[in-house]
């Protein structure tokens, strides 16, 4: 798999999550609270679920924006922590990372 491929790929997962962020936006507006406790208590545990799902959705929506900017920049291949060349299989496999395997493993230690 080459740049342009990835490319293509994180600009397709990035409109499904733009469909996904638009649908939850969608879940806030027209979404009216029951008037049942009960009800009430699982619409709130629904809701959490849903804000922790936006959440994650923006969260990876921003990782992509990173991503396609730093291949715009010829960045995409460099390791933000020490400088060197990320190895293409790693891209392959996490295309919004910014660490080559040396930098990632040391910061989750």
């Amino acid at each position: 798999m080459n740049q342009k491929s990835i490319r293509k790929t994180l600009l397709a997962e990035f409109e499904n999550l733009l469909g996904r962020s638009d649908r939850i936006e969608a879940h806030w507006r027209d979404e009216a609270p029951p008037a049942d406790w009960s009800e009430l208590a699982i619409h709130q545990e629904n809701d959490e679920v849903i804000d922790s799902l936006d959440e994650r959705t923006r969260e990876q929506m921003i990782s992509i924006k990173q991503a396609l900017r730093r291949m715009d920049a010829g960045e995409w291949e460099t390791c933000t922590g020490c400088g060197s060349e990320i190895q293409m299989a790693r891209l392959e496999a996490l295309p919004t990372t910014t660490l080559c395997v040396s930098c990632a493993e040391a910061r989750e230690h």
